[in-house]
C-alpha cells in the first residue's frame, strides 16, 4: 500500500522536553539497567560456577554477538536517521528485522559442530543452538527500540530494562544454585531476549503492517549496510582480545580477561555510549543547521569527556581493591588487566561522540573507512600480543585504542569541520579535574591503609568524587549550566 494511503501516519520526532543531560541520564538509567544486571549476573554467577564455566559462555557468546551486530543498530539505526519517516519504513524495517534474525538463528544452529570443533569445546554443540533461540527477539526488538529512541522516550527504555534484566537475573540465579553451570548464563540470555521484545513491542503500542515497498528497502538497506558494516568491524575489535585468548591461553584466563574486559565495556557503554545514543538522534535533528550542529557536537563531547576521564582513571587506581571486593581470590588476576583496560576507555568517549555526529549527517560509510583501520590494528597488535599473556593484550589494547582517535578525526576532517579543535577544547578541563582527583585517591588510600575492601573503595570513591567535582565545576559552570536547563 502506498504511504498516502495509509489509515495512519506515524508521528514526527516528539517534542523534546529535556536538556541533554537530562536525556542522557535516562538512557544512562536504561543502559545500566541493562549492564549493571548482566554484570551482577556474572560477579554473582560466576562465584558460584568458576571461571572456566564463564569463560565457556564467553567464547560461546562470541559467535551470538556477531550475529546481535546485524540486528541491534544497523538497519534499525535508519529508522532514527531520517527526517522524515512513514508507516512503510517502520513495516519494512520490522520484517527486514524479523527476517535476518530467524535467519541468524538458522546459521548459528548449523554454525554449532564445527565451531564447537575449532574452539575444543563439546559443550558448544548443544550451547550454540539454544542460544540461538533468542536471536529473532533481537530482530523484532530493534524495530520498536529505534521509534523510542527516535522521539527521545529514553525513559520508557529505561523501564522495560529494569524489568527484563530483573528477571533474566532471576533466572540465571536459580539455575546457578540449582547446579547447572554454565547454561545459568544461557537461560539469562533467552529470558532477558524474549521479554525485552515483549515489552518494547507493549510500549509502543503498534503492531507491523504489511505496507512495504522496494523504495523503503532501499532506504533503509541504503543506510543500514554502512551502519552493519561498522557494527560487525565494531565486533571484531572489541572480541578480538577474547578471540586472541581463547587461541593461545585457555578457557581460565579467557574468564579472567573477560571478566576485566566486562567491566571497562560496561562503563565504556554506559558512559559514551549511552551519550552517544542521545547524540545520534539530537544532532540528526540538527544536521541541516551547521551552527547548531557544532555546538551540539561540541556539547556532547565535553560532557562525554567529563563522564570519562574520572570514571576510567578512578577504575584504573582502585581496580586491585575493587575485584578484591567483588570477587573470591580465584579472580585476582582480572586486578591488572582491568586497570591498562579502563585507561583504554578514555579515548571511546571522543571516538562515540565523532561517530555519532558523521552517522547523523547521513555518512555512515565514512565510519567504515576508519573503522577498518581500526580492526586492523587491533588485530596485528593483539594476535601479536597474546602469546606474551594477559597483561601483553591489554597493553596492545591499550596503545591502538589511543591512536584510533586520530585515525577517527583523520578521516573525519572533511565532513566534521573544526573537529580536532572541538575535540582538544572537551579535554582540558576533565584531565585537569581528574589530576586533582588522583591525588585525592592516593591520599585516601594512604590514611585508611589496612582497612576492609569495602571501606577502602568508598572512601576513595567518595573522596575522588568531590574533589573532582569541585575542581570541574569552576572550570565548565557556564556550559553545563546551559546543557541542563536548555531543551534539545
Amino acid at each position: 500500500m502506498p504511504a498516502e494511503t495509509a489509515t495512519e501516519v506515524m508521528p514526527e520526532r516528539a517534542a523534546p522536553r529535556r536538556g541533554l543531560l537530562g536525556s542522557a541520564g535516562w538512557s544512562a538509567l536504561d543502559f545500566w539497567a541493562q549492564q549493571a544486571t548482566a554484570l551482577l549476573v556474572f560477579v554473582l554467577v560466576g562465584n558460584i560456577v568458576g571461571p572456566a564455566a564463564v569463560g565457556l559462555v564467553t567464547v560461546a557468546q562470541l559467535a551470538v554477538t556477531l550475529l546481535m551486530t546485524l540486528l541491534l543498530d544497523g538497519f534499525s539505526d535508519a529508522l532514527v536517521q531520517r527526517r522524515d519517516l512513514d508507516p512503510e519504513h517502520f513495516d519494512t524495517a520490522f520484517w527486514l528485522l524479523a527476517g535476518l534474525g530467524t535467519g541468524a538463528a538458522l546459521l548459528l544452529w548449523a554454525a554449532a559442530a564445527p565451531l564447537a570443533a575449532f574452539f575444543g569445546e563439546a559443550e558448544l554443540r548443544p550451547m550454540l543452538p539454544a542460544l540461538a533461540l533468542g536471536l529473532p527477539f533481537v530482530g523484532i526488538a530493534a524495530a520498536y527500540q529505534s521509534l523510542l529512541q527516535r522521539d527521545l522516550r529514553f525513559p520508557a527504555l529505561a523501564a522495560r530494562s529494569a524489568l527484563s534484566q530483573l528477571a533474566g537475573f532471576a533466572t540465571a540465579f536459580l539455575m546457578a544454585r540449582a547446579g547447572h553451570g554454565a547454561w545459568a548464563l544461557v537461560g539469562y540470555f533467552l529470558c532477558v531476549r524474549a521479554l525485552d521484545a515483549a515489552l518494547l513491542a507493549a510500549i509502543s503500542r503498534r503492531l507491523p503492517g504489511l505496507r512495504w515497498s522496494r523504495k523503503a528497502l532501499a532506504d533503509i538497506v541504503g543506510f543500514g549496510r554502512h551502519r552493519v558494516g561498522n557494527q560487525l568491524i565494531g565486533f571484531v575489535v572489541m572480541q578480538v582480545d577474547r578471540f586472541s585468548a581463547g587461541l593461545f591461553l585457555g578457557p581460565v584466563a579467557v574468564g579472567l580477561y573477560s571478566t576485566a574486559e566486562r567491566i571497562s565495556t560496561a562503563l565504556i557503554g554506559g558512559l559514551s555510549g549511552v551519550l552517544g545514543r542521545v547524540a545520534f538522534p539530537v544532532l540528526s535533528a540538527r544536521q541541516a543547521d551547521p551552527a547548531a550542529f557544532r555546538q551540539g557536537l561540541g556539547d556532547v563531547l565535553l560532557v562525554g569527556n567529563a563522564l570519562a576521564f574520572p570514571a576510567f582513571i578512578g577504575v584504573a587506581l582502585v581496580s586491585h581493591d575493587l575485584v578484591g571486593l567483588l570477587f573470591s581470590a580465584q579472580w585476582a588476576g582480572a586486578a591488572a588487566p582491568l586497570a591498562l583496560l579502563a585507561l583504554a576507555g578514555i579515548p571511546h568517549a571522543s571516538n562515540y561522540m565523532l561517530t555519532a555526529a558523521v552517522n547523523a549527517r547521513g555518512r555512515p560509510d565514512v565510519a567504515v573507512r576508519y573503522s577498518l583501520v581500526i580492526m586492523a590494528m587491533r588485530l596485528a597488535a593483539s594476535l601479536g600480543a597474546a602469546p606474551q599473556g594477559m597483561l601483553a593484550v591489554a597493553w596492545a589494547n591499550l596503545v591502538v585504542t589511543v591512536g584510533s582517535t586520530f585515525v577517527v578525526l583523520a578521516l573525519t576532517r572533511r565532513h566534521l569541520p573544526g573537529a580536532a579543535g572541538l575535540v582538544a577544547r572537551s579535554l582540558w578541563a576533565p584531565a585537569l579535574a581528574t589530576a586533582a582527583m588522583a591525588g585525592a585517591v592516593a591520599g585516601a588510600g594512604l590514611l585508611l591503609r589496612g582497612a576492609p575492601p569495602l571501606a577502602l573503595v568508598s572512601a576513595k570513591v567518595a573522596a575522588g568524587a568531590v574533589c573532582y567535582g569541585a575542581a570541574l565545576f569552576p572550570l565548565v559552570r557556564g556550559r553545563l549550566g546551559r546543557l541542563v536547563a536548555r531543551p534539545i
